[in-house]
């Protein structure tokens, strides 16, 4: 479409110019034999420009239409067209037409061509460097992990209490956050995952996830999967025996306030870390984390009504931007997809707003602009129009998609 538009402009261009010279050094100045005689012939400047502007290719056509006006010029003056091509001092000028637009052309083509390539080389170094930057950050995180850490991780107490450091904290998602981080950087994890688990103990659903080609599905009916149903009944950690690949490496229920809420899995570990060491190490980081997350949800719950709109499980709008940046620093850090939603609410009661959506996911709302926001966590972005039908089915006269200005 580009090219065809480019070439429509360039033969009215040329119909224009032409045209206008014929006019002005035949019609106004008078010119007859003249024109065919002109030192620098305004038809050999008028290719030149268009060769110039437009290639080689377009550039000999802008030649043979200047050819063309130049013989018919000559031919219309009553000369004889045999003559033309054997007196030089007329056909030199058809010969400066092809020359003029072939140099030309061909300097205007070599520019293209290495501002093309320039181009290219522009982008694969923006490509690298939005890698390196990421790789980066990356190292950064880790190597801020790992200062003032004895080199032996295995063996620092350093190491351990760091650790315990690092879940210290009453924001249960800043402690999955920095779990993800714990599990990654001490035991070598290189796919891990955590579920929500539901107070009737039938169903498991996604909230985080970490590496490639996991086996587990987002959601699972716990009675279909025999090990999970056993360590929530037993609340002790379990661990793969056999050959069995879709039961994790590890697993263990989260608990809080001696109720299974969730369970942790490894469920792929790079071989040379798989030793009794990182298993014990599994063991108390579990226990741990219980611990830590069972303190901040009991928190949360004190402040259940500062953080939740009332009668609602909608957030206020500075807890729910907190959630959002823990959710961003995962999609930079671990490279976590995640959905966020923006709905525009058109009534003034929240309660009338249906909520269906997992229990990991949180919704926030602006007063200011009263928009509504759903962030789903560990949710490929592919999922995004789905979600928006869904929420907008159940939600008629109540919410309406919002658009950027």
């Amino acid at each position: 479409m580009v090219k065809r538009r480019k070439k429509i402009i360039f033969f009215l261009e040329n119909i224009f110019y032409f045209t206008l010279i014929i006019v002005v050094f035949r019609n106004i100045l008078g010119y007859q034999e003249q024109f065919l005689e002109l030192n620098i012939h305004p038809l050999l400047i008028l290719v030149g420009i268009m060769a110039y502007r437009y290639g080689v290719h377009l550039g000999v056509i802008s030649a043979t239409i200047a050819t063309f006006v130049y013989i018919y010029s000559y031919l219309e003056l009553g000369n004889d067209l045999v003559v033309f091509f054997y007196d030089f001092k007329y056909y030199k000028f058809i010969l400066m037409f092809y020359t003029t637009s072939f140099i030309l052309g061909r300097i205007r083509d070599n520019q293209k061509e290495k501002l093309n390539e320039l181009s290219g080389e522009i982008l694969v170094l923006h490509k690298n460097y939005k890698s390196l930057y990421k790789n980066n950050t990356k190292i950064i995180y880790l190597n801020n992990r790992m200062k003032d850490q004895i080199i032996k991780a295995e063996e620092s107490i350093i190491a351990l209490h760091g650790i315990a450091t690092t879940l210290d904290t009453l924001d249960v998602e800043e402690i999955l956050t920095n779990l993800i981080g714990v599990f990654k950087t001490y035991i070598n994890a290189e796919v891990l995952s955590l579920y929500d688990v539901d107070s009737s103990k039938k169903y498991m659903r996604l909230k985080v996830a970490v590496g490639e080609n996991r086996k587990l599905p987002s959601s699972i009916e716990i009675s279909k999967y025999p090990k999970f149903e056993k360590i929530i009944r037993e609340k002790k950690y379990g661990k793969r025996d056999g050959e069995d690949l879709d039961v994790p490496v590890f697993y263990a229920p989260i608990l809080k306030d001696g109720e299974v809420i969730g369970v942790l899995n490894i469920e792929r570990l790079s071989y040379e870390s798989y030793t009794t060491y990182t298993e014990k190490l599994f063991e108390i980081l579990v226990s741990w984390t219980s611990k830590s997350i069972s303190n901040a949800m009991s928190y949360s719950e004190k402040i259940k009504d500062e953080i939740f709109y009332e009668k609602t499980l909608i957030m206020r709008e500075e807890f729910f931007k907190k959630r959002v940046e823990e959710e961003k620093k995962r999609s930079e850090m671990f490279e976590l997809s995640y959905i966020l939603l923006k709905f525009k609410v058109l009534v003034e009661d929240l309660k009338k707003i249906k909520l269906n959506v997992r229990s990991v996911d949180k919704v926030g709302y602006s007063k200011e602009t009263k928009l509504l926001y759903i962030i789903f966590p560990a949710t490929k972005l592919e999922n995004i129009e789905m979600l928006k039908v869904k929420i907008l089915e159940k939600n008629l006269g109540i919410l309406e998609e919002y658009h950027e200005d």
